[in-house]
C-alpha cells in the first residue's frame, strides 16, 4: 500500500498543477436577437471585432424569452464557456443565481450590477451622451417642444432621460420635454408598434424631435418621425442610416468596445470582477455625425455640442443621473 501511495504522489508531482480551463468566449443576447439594429447588434459588433482581430471564435446564445435566460446561461457553461458576457440589465436577477453555481466561470453583465467574485459589471454614463443629444436637439427643434420615449422606467433609461432633458434645458431654457414610457415590463423594449404610437401622440402635441431609448420599440418611433417629416435620435447603435436626413444623431453606447475589451482581457488572463463605468472620457458614449445626418448639423449645433463635451470632461457641467428624475 505504501508503494502505491508513494507512486501516486510521484505521479501527481510530475504532472504539476491542474491545467486551467481553456479560454472560450461566449455571449448571451436578449430575446431581441443580435440583429436588432440597436443594443444587441452593438454587442455583436464587438464579437465580430474581437474575432477579426485574431481572437477565438465566440459562441453565441439567443434566448427566446426572459424565461430562457437561465437555460441559455447554463447551456453556455455546459458548452465549455470560460468567459460569458450577458447583454442587458434584465439578466441581473438570474445571473445572481447562476454565477455562484459556477465559480470558475467568468461572467460579465452589461448595464447591470451583480455582486460576486466571478462577475464583472459594466455600466455606461448614458446621461453624458444623452446630454449631448439634448444640446443638438434643442437647437434643431423649431417648436421648442421635444419628446423622450423610454422602454420602461428603470435606472438605465432614467439616465438617458435625465441627460437628454438637462441638455435641452441648459441649451434652451424655454424648451420643454414630454416623456412617454411604453411599459412597466421589458415588453417596452420589443414593441415597435407601441413606439410608433407614442411618437404619433407626441407629434400631435407639437413635438418635432423625439429621442427613443427603447430598444427595438424605438425603431417604430423613428419610422413615425421620419414619415411626419420630423426628426428622431437613434440610440445604442449608429442608426443614422435608417432614415437619412431624419435622424439628427445617434447616441451610441459602445458595447462593441466593451465586449471586445472583455474578451481580450479574458484571453490574456486578466479578468477582474467588480464595477466599471464607461462615459465620455472612456469613449463609452457619444453622438454621431455621419454623411446621413451631416446636413442637419449646422455650425451652431456642432459648436454647441463640442463645447458641451469639453465642459463635461472638464467638470464644468455636472450631468444628473437617474436620481435626478422624479419617480
Amino acid at each position: 500500500m505504501r508503494r502505491w501511495t508513494l507512486g501516486l504522489l510521484i505521479a501527481l508531482v510530475l504532472a504539476g498543477p491542474a491545467a486551467a480551463a481553456p479560454f472560450q468566449p461566449c455571449v448571451v443576447y436578449t430575446e431581441a436577437g443580435k440583429f436588432d439594429k440597436s443594443f444587441n447588434e452593438m454587442a455583436y459588433a464587438g464579437v465580430t471585432a474581437f474575432q477579426a482581430g485574431g481572437g477565438a471564435a465566440v459562441k453565441e446564445f439567443e434566448p427566446s424569452s426572459p424565461a430562457d435566460y437561465v437555460p441559455r446561461m447554463e447551456a453556455a457553461v455546459q458548452a465549455g464557456c470560460s468567459d460569458i458576457v450577458v447583454i442587458g440589465f434584465r439578466f441581473a436577477e438570474d445571473l445572481a443565481t447562476v454565477a455562484p453555481r459556477h465559480p470558475s466561470v467568468h461572467f460579465s453583465i452589461i448595464d447591470g450590477v451583480v455582486e460576486g467574485t466571478n462577475v464583472a459589471s459594466i455600466l455606461f454614463a448614458e446621461n453624458e451622451g444623452a446630454y449631448l443629444a439634448g444640446v443638438a436637439a434643442a437647437l434643431a427643434s423649431q417648436t421648442g417642444h421635444l419628446g423622450f420615449i423610454g422602454g420602461m422606467p428603470v435606472p438605465v433609461i432614467r439616465r438617458f432621460q435625465a441627460g437628454f432633458t438637462q441638455g435641452v434645458r441648459d441649451t434652451r431654457p424655454d424648451a420643454r420635454v414630454s416623456v412617454a414610457m411604453l411599459s412597466d415590463s421589458p415588453k417596452g423594449f420589443a414593441d415597435p408598434f407601441a413606439g410608433s404610437e407614442a411618437a404619433r401622440d407626441l407629434l400631435a402635441s407639437g413635438v418635432d424631435v423625439v429621442f427613443p431609448a427603447a430598444g427595438a420599440s424605438g425603431l417604430g418611433a423613428l419610422d413615425a418621425m421620419s414619415a411626419a417629416g420630423r426628426l428622431g435620435i437613434g440610440v445604442d447603435s449608429n442608426q443614422d442610416y435608417l432614415y437619412p436626413g431624419h435622424i439628427l444623431t445617434s447616441m451610441v453606447k459602445r458595447l462593441d468596445r466593451a465586449v471586445k475589451t472583455i474578451f481580450e482581457t479574458g484571453a490574456a488572463g486578466g479578468f477582474r470582477p467588480g464595477l466599471t463605468r464607461l462615459g465620455l472620457r472612456e469613449g463609452g458614449v457619444d453622438v454621431t455625425i455621419t454623411p446621413y445626418n451631416r446636413t442637419l448639423w449646422t455650425a451652431d449645433v456642432e459648436a454647441a455640442v463640442k463645447k458641451a463635451r469639453e465642459d463635461i470632461l472638464a467638470g464644468r457641467i455636472k450631468v444628473g443621473d437617474e436620481t435626478a428624475v422624479p419617480s
